[in-house]
């Protein structure tokens, strides 16, 4: 599809409804509307956010980012405009967003207070949690419950992000509460998706709550609402049946290179995805095969060379000492790995060298 100029998005949708087949009511009772929405918004008058985006999803869900980038460039009516921004932003679509804040100052002759939080959030995306981070989300106001409870989603990033995990929980527990009240259903689904990106990897890793953590990661998947959170929900489905299922684990973490392959510049997590199919192979005793021996740990495992070149390291020493560990049935170097996986507040990971101690004999309950 060549770009839709928002004008023609109206003309657009109901030449694919025509091509569909499909009578406009039959539609509307798919996507969850009734048919006057569907109508009002083919005669170009505005609707819920929510509701534009389940119409485009429904006839055109390849071209759902473009579609909804141009409906916003055409400027979305003021009651429209906290989603627009939300969903930008979860897009990755910047530079709208700095299209959007603009006509809005020029309009109204200053700054909303969700232009403020969207502006901030674009010029602090890549130092989450650092004190100039916190110092300024501080001085940030909030005229609203929904506003309100997008900047209590900030603090619970900015905890996370400094790895104090008890106050992360505790603003989880806050906010889940107050999303119930978020007026928007757009606003009210996507701030649960990032409720459940920080909360998916709490309740796997920090926690050790794994059928928790498999709950919250199909919802998030389920929501599809960014390739990030798509990402999340997939990695940690992987992850978390590493020690249980083999097959499982290692068609959640194919899937997730699926979703990097077509990115060019995340060459770095398609990498890290492809060696953690690599440690999940060892774990498992299996062949390497040679499509995952894409870092000097991962080549070493498949070698079976010794680990010990990479005990001092910040990343590797935990698995390093695991499968030497393993290998030479040494519970010094399997407790130096649980130590290691423990430090770094990762209670799912320390359960692999734990399985191996139990075989030694180390009974955990006393």
């Amino acid at each position: 599809m060549g770009t839709v100029a928002a004008r023609d998005l109206n003309i657009h949708i109901k030449e694919l409804i025509k091509s569909s087949n499909e009578k406009q009511n039959m539609i509307a009772a798919k996507i969850g509307i009734s048919e006057g929405y569907l109508s009002k918004f083919l005669s170009g008058k505005e609707i819920n956010f929510w509701m534009v985006r389940e119409i485009i999803r429904y006839l055109d869900p390849s071209n759902e980012t473009e579609l909804i980038k141009q409906y916003c460039l055409n400027g979305v009516k003021k009651k429209n405009y906290p989603a627009a921004l939300e969903y930008c932003y979860a897009k990755k679509l910047f530079s709208v967003i700095e299209n959007l804040i603009d006509r809005q100052i020029k309009k109204e002759g200053k700054i909303s207070s969700w232009s403020g939080i969207y502006k901030f959030m674009l010029e602090y995306r890549l130092t989450l949690g650092s004190s100039e981070y916190i110092e300024k989300l501080n001085d940030l106001k909030s005229d609203c419950h929904d506003t309100k409870t997008l900047l209590l989603v900030l603090e619970m990033y900015a905890n996370y992000q400094s790895r104090k995990y008890e106050l992360t929980l505790d603003k989880i527990e806050t906010i889940q509460k107050n999303i119930n009240r978020v007026s928007d259903p757009f606003l009210k689904m996507a701030f649960s998706a990032r409720l459940e990106e920080v909360s998916v990897n709490l309740y796997l890793k920090q926690d050790n709550c794994v059928y928790k953590a498999r709950e919250v990661a199909h919802s998030l998947h389920e929501k599809n609402l960014s390739v990030n959170f798509n990402l999340t929900a997939l990695y940690i489905l992987a992850l978390s049946y590493m020690n249980e299922s083999y097959f499982l684990s290692y068609e959640y973490y194919k899937k997730c290179i699926q979703l990097l392959s077509v990115f060019p510049d995340r060459k770095k997590e398609l990498v890290q995805n492809k060696e953690e199919i690599a440690i999940l192979q060892a774990f498992w005793d299996k062949e390497i095969s040679e499509d995952y021996q894409v870092t000097t740990f991962a080549k070493s495992l498949a070698n079976k060379d010794s680990l010990n070149s990479f005990y001092q390291h910040d990343f590797y020493k935990s698995y390093a000492l695991l499968f030497d560990g393993i290998r030479e049935e040494s519970s010094e170097k399997l407790l130096l790995s649980l130590y290691f996986f423990s430090q770094q507040k990762d209670q799912f990971r320390s359960n692999l060298p734990k399985i191996y101690l139990i075989k030694l004999g180390f009974n955990f309950n006393i």
